[in-house]
Parts: C-alpha cells; sequence; structure tokens
C-alpha cells in the first residue's frame, strides 16, 4: 500500500468557500485534492507570488494554497478567474494569518 504523498489543511475560509459550492464543484475539487494528496499530482498550477499558488480549472475556478514543508498543503481560499487579483490578495492575508499562529504555538 503507497503512503500518502502530501498531508492537506484546509483554513476556515477555504472551507467556507468550498462549502458554497455547488455539489458537483465540490466533488471535482476534492477530487483534484485528492489527486495531490496520494499522488502528488497538481494538475495545472501557478506561482502567483509571495508564496501563494493556485490550482486552474479551464472553467476559470481557481484554489489558493501555500506548500509548508514536510510536504504538507494549507488550502487558503477558492474563487474565480474574474475575481483572481482581490482572491490572491486575500489568500497572502490568510497565509500570513496562519503562519503567524503557527510561529506562536
Amino acid at each position: 500500500m503507497k503512503g500518502k504523498t502530501y498531508t492537506i489543511y484546509n483554513t476556515p475560509e477555504y472551507d467556507d468557500w468550498l462549502d458554497e459550492q455547488p455539489a458537483k464543484s465540490q466533488l471535482q475539487i476534492r477530487q483534484r485534492i485528492s489527486h495531490i494528496q496520494d499522488d502528488g499530482y497538481f494538475g495545472d498550477h501557478k506561482d502567483v507570488d509571495d508564496d501563494v499558488w493556485e490550482l486552474r480549472w479551464k472553467s476559470g475556478r481557481r484554489v489558493y494554497y501555500a506548500c509548508i514543508p514536510e510536504k504538507k498543503i494549507l488550502l487558503l481560499l477558492g474563487g474565480n478567474k474574474n475575481g483572481q487579483g482581490r482572491d490572491i490578495r486575500q489568500a497572502k492575508k490568510i497565509l500570513l494569518k496562519h503562519v503567524s499562529i503557527e510561529e506562536e504555538t
């Protein structure tokens, strides 16, 4: 049996966003995250700046994440291409908030 490639963590902001998505979209997103977790396969993704990356879909959907040492992924936020600038700024703020929480503990 193969071990997991990445450990995935969700922020509350990501969970809130995912809960608002239609069931079919939730399934597609969860399948994509499962490929990362189990196989290390990210598919179409891009570094957007300041340690924030995005998973990209042809439909314009985006999921923003950060890589953490020891093969961990922190899912930060989701959005669409048309709100990408705002979403990236928000994802950076979320990452900074969670990094500072980790440093305090």
